[in-house]
């Protein structure tokens, strides 16, 4: 019978974007998917594409006992909202993308007894996942080492295919096009500075910090500065006044990720799974400094996976000053094998067909129709 498949995720860019990554896949096979996320992260600029969006009012997870009555009601209605969209849209399969928002889906797929299937991005699963693992028809896993964290009984339904990434972050672009976008033709070395979907203030520090106290380093360099939309203001007119070498494009947010991607030569970035596998997919060397606050320290070690392989350097939070971070920096700019052998092996950890391998799975898994 024919059907739909309703992708369920949200709170961060690392929920939404393989979302969408699958909602790309499943409408290019010729299905008519649904992408279903929270009222709050509308917000996410690359959701504009998204033809059959639809928000609900999924809780955040409950911290203080006395936000339990608030939290219940929310989730109840959530729920039941679902419940009454899977049927009235003949949803035939769920697919959980993490984060909390994707709660109340899952356990309206239970109550409907229809599929459901998780995608697990960080190498330690969320809270998310292993409430629900042991009920899904398949665990859809970034990393391989996700498997040392579930009990033995959740193995048989692991499929290693690693996290889904959008069509426009895959599409090929010729580096001196890239260049020329951010008007870095000249530039010898192009630096990438990406904090996540939520900004970075400690990486724009750590940035900001590194050109004024080693200008003369940063001479024929590029800079393409996400700074988060929060921080964006700040910088500009913090970089205004003061004298540096280096050429900049600062942004709040990059939308045209392929081409920052092209240009680059080296990154600087948190540690979420969704832009670690993104640079893998573009074999782009990084110096990672995972976000000391992330459930489980998931972030740590998600790039350990990078550093343990050679595509990365890794260094914690608190010891990410320019005192520290721009020597391993310019050591590694001024180091082409070196620089060739982490970008090798960054895309050997790239699995660039994940969002085709779990869509072909599913929609085999559950026979859904055209």
């Amino acid at each position: 019978m024919k059907g739909t498949v309703l992708i369920s995720g949200g709170g961060t860019g690392g929920h939404i974007m393989p979302g969408i990554a699958l909602y790309e896949e499943f409408k290019s096979q010729g299905y008519n998917p649904i992408l279903l996320v929270g009222t709050n992260d509308v917000k996410f600029s690359s959701l504009n594409t998204i033809e059959n969006l639809y928000t609900y009012n999924a809780p955040t997870m409950w911290k203080n006992i006395f936000n339990l009555p608030a939290f219940t009601v929310r989730f109840v209605s959530a729920l039941l909202w679902t419940m009454r969209f899977i049927t009235k849209n003949n949803v035939k399969a769920v697919i959980g993308m993490g984060g909390y928002v994707s709660a109340p889906s899952l356990v309206g797929a239970l109550l409907k007894k229809i599929p459901l299937y998780l995608c697990e991005q960080n190498v330690v699963p969320g809270m998310v996942t292993n409430i629900f693992a042991k009920r899904a028809k398949a665990l859809f896993t970034t990393f391989e080492a996700t498997a040392d964290y579930l009990d033995v009984g959740i193995a048989r339904s692991i499929i290693h295919t690693g996290n889904p990434v959008r069509k426009q972050v895959l599409k090929q672009v010729n580096k001196d096009a890239a260049l020329k976008r951010f008007n870095m033709m000249h530039c010898k070395k192009v630096i990438l500075v990406i904090g996540g979907s939520q900004g970075a203030l400690k990486l724009n520090e750590l940035m900001y910090d590194m050109l004024t106290q080693y200008p003369e380093n940063f001479t024929d360099t590029g800079i393409i500065w996400s700074t988060g939309t929060y921080s964006y203001e700040q910088f500009k007119e913090k970089l205004q006044n003061v004298t540096h070498r280096a050429s900049i494009f600062l942004a709040p947010y990059i939308l045209d990720v392929e081409n920052s991607y092209a240009a680059c030569d080296i990154a600087i970035s948190r540690a979420g799974a969704g832009v670690l596998m993104e640079l893998a997919a573009w074999g782009i060397p990084s110096v990672l400094i995972p976000y000391p606050y992330a459930a489980k320290d998931h972030q740590k070690k998600n790039a350990m996976e990078f550093v343990k392989t050679g595509a990365a350097e890794m260094i914690e939070n608190a010891d990410a000053t320019a005192q520290k971070v721009a020597p391993m920096l310019f050591d590694l700019l001024d180091n082409e094998t070196l620089l060739a052998r982490m970008s090798a092996k960054a895309r050997s950890l790239a699995k660039i067909t994940a969002a085709q391998d779990t869509v072909n799975f599913i929609v085999k898994d559950c026979d859904l129709k055209k």
